[in-house]
């Protein structure tokens, strides 16, 4: 199938974004929330795109040109179901990333587990290692040039920083992405090429966590984009997308994704 027309959310290009900044709040679980207090001024508008199959197409594209590939990749476990089973999963998506990328260090921070669920979630236990959560909304990118570096001293040691984090030295984020199904039907990824993607669409949002405020880019739609999903994605196919660069150049530096689209 080398294309479908999917129904995406963006978001909305009304005036409201010109004197307020986007922003979503998560309370901790334990919180009583006040009924009169708004969690989020997120307001998405969807529009029709032809989202492009990949199959066939991985040798043209590639993640550094386009901002996304997808790889074959057999992981050794998928089962999630311990601490043990958790971290050695994070080591063996280092090594995987090493491989890619030759780099002097490599740090799996961080693990999220999701299910094809809506979740009406406006908690999060952000100490419940085995927290699942539902399709991310709308069209986003979840590192923005501001939160990259935060989060690299985050999750960096001070004795990883005083290593790896020299003059000239150069940080990448990079996720990665598989199935855990055989066989992927319903809600797939889907990503925008980082090349059709016009800077002024991209706008940043507040995404206020129980112990930090983190930033993200949401994308409002643009004609010109263009966008791409792998059919039958099956447990050995994984992507690997740019979320953060810090060096300059023409080479893709973010991405963006939406797990919440309809295919027809």
């Amino acid at each position: 199938m080398p294309s479908v027309h999917a129904r995406l959310d963006f978001l909305a290009d009304i005036p409201l974004y010109q004197d307020e900044k986007p922003y979503a709040v998560l309370l901790p679980v334990h919180e009583k929330r006040n009924p009169d207090q708004r969690l989020n001024n997120l307001e998405w508008e969807a529009h029709d795109v032809l989202v492009t199959d990949i199959r066939g197409l991985w040798d043209t594209l590639d993640i550094d040109r386009c901002g996304f590939q997808a790889i074959h990749h057999k992981a050794a476990s998928l089962g999630f179901d311990s601490i043990p089973n958790l971290h050695a999963y994070q080591k063996e998506t280092e090594t995987l990333l090493k491989e890619r990328y030759p780099s002097s260090h490599v740090v799996c921070y961080e693990l999220k587990l999701r299910e094809n669920t809506r979740f009406e979630r406006d908690t999060i236990d952000l100490n419940d290692p085995f927290l699942v959560e539902g399709p991310a909304k709308g069209a986003h990118n979840d590192v923005t040039f501001s939160s990259g570096p935060q989060i690299i001293d985050r999750y960096l040691s001070a004795e990883e920083k005083e290593m790896h984090i020299k003059p000239g030295c150069r940080v990448r984020i990079v996720n990665t992405w598989r199935s855990l199904i055989p066989k992927l039907e319903d809600r797939p990824l889907a990503f925008c090429e980082y090349r059709s993607i016009d800077p002024d669409d991209l706008v940043e949002a507040d995404r206020v966590l129980p112990d930090r405020v983190g930033e993200v880019y949401y994308l409002r739609y643009h004609p010109e984009q263009r966008w791409y999903w792998l059919e039958h994605q099956d447990l050995d196919e994984v992507f690997m997308f740019m979320m953060y660069d810090s060096a300059e150049g023409d080479q893709a530096r973010c991405r963006l994704s939406t797990r919440d689209h309809v295919l027809e």
